[in-house]
């Protein structure tokens, strides 16, 4: 028996994330145990851009349920993450706990090789916009094993269920989840790192790299992944070279580039000092929200 996590960022009970969810659990295997976390329930504050988390011997100063979170993940044998499309991205659902990544360094090696599929909900044809590849990018930051992931049409609730496809990509979902010999089947364009299928172009590359991959003009907009572009007179090809961020090292190098981030800062903290003082100065009326006290 395996359990089975599912990580929901909708509002809605019984909405198009919930149903997809179960259906995907359903072809996870017989006799699994199966548990479902609403990501808006958990109450998540906002990264306080402290970097106290980075130090040696320090922890987060928050207080809240990000903790419970990675825990619940850390008990899990699967894990199925899900978020519907608001103005073509994530939902602050998923949001605010990437906004806390930091902390994430401290489960990698937990984390590392647990099984993980994602999917969206979206309500217009055409329009899923990046949503799934930020959710991929998520998993990623978080060290899990990405198995597969879709985006299901069905703006309102239960809609998903009008459409056939949805419910047989939902059904690979749930055998790819925990199956050691499941390949994904690439689609065309698309990053095999993220799976994403969004580039970037760099007009410019005067800043120093951070050492944590290979800096490209052409590259993957999520994961980093450089990109040469092939174009013939009928068709246009995209090869994707390396694993940009996302490679087996990358939780370490991260880790170490922000480590080297804080040495910097308290090294320069004086000279830093200094140049803020041409503010001192200036005459800001600082607004305040009106719940504010």
């Amino acid at each position: 028996m395996k359990k089975v996590l599912g990580l929901i960022s909708s509002p809605r009970e019984k909405g198009n994330s919930e149903i997809m969810t179960k259906e995907i659990m359903l072809h996870t295997g017989s006799d699994n145990q199966f548990e479902i976390l609403r990501l808006l329930d958990l109450h998540i504050e906002p990264c306080k851009g402290c970097y106290s988390c980075m130090k040696p011997q320090k922890k987060c100063p928050r207080d809240d349920d990000l903790g419970f979170l990675l825990q619940k993940i850390a008990e899990a044998d699967g894990v199925i993450l899900s978020s519907p499309v608001y103005h073509w991205g994530m939902n602050i659902g998923v949001g605010k706990i990437l906004d806390r990544a930091f902390l994430f360094k401290h489960w990698a090696k937990t984390f590392a090789k647990k099984p993980c599929v994602t999917f969206v909900t979206y309500g217009l044809p055409y329009e899923e916009g990046y949503a799934l590849s930020a959710l991929n990018g998520f998993v990623r930051q978080l060290n899990l094993l990405l198995k597969e992931s879709a985006a299901f049409l069905g703006g309102s609730p239960g809609e998903v269920l009008r459409y056939g496809g949805n419910l047989e990509r939902a059904k690979q979902l749930g055998e790819a989840l925990f199956d050691p010999s499941y390949q994904r089947k690439r689609n065309r364009f698309e990053c095999p790192n993220c799976f994403g299928n969004m580039i970037k172009f760099r007009s410019a590359m005067d800043f120093p790299s951070p050492d944590i991959r290979p800096i490209r003009q052409v590259e993957c907009a999520f994961c980093g992944t450089s990109v040469e572009i092939g174009i013939s007179e009928k068709e246009m090809e995209m090869d994707y070279i390396g694993k940009g961020l996302y490679d087996e090292r990358f939780p370490e190098r991260l880790a170490e580039w922000h480590e080297a981030t804080i040495r910097s800062f308290i090294k320069d903290r004086k000279e830093i000092e200094n140049r803020l003082k041409k503010y001192d100065t200036l005459d800001v009326k600082m607004l305040r929200g009106a719940g504010a006290t």
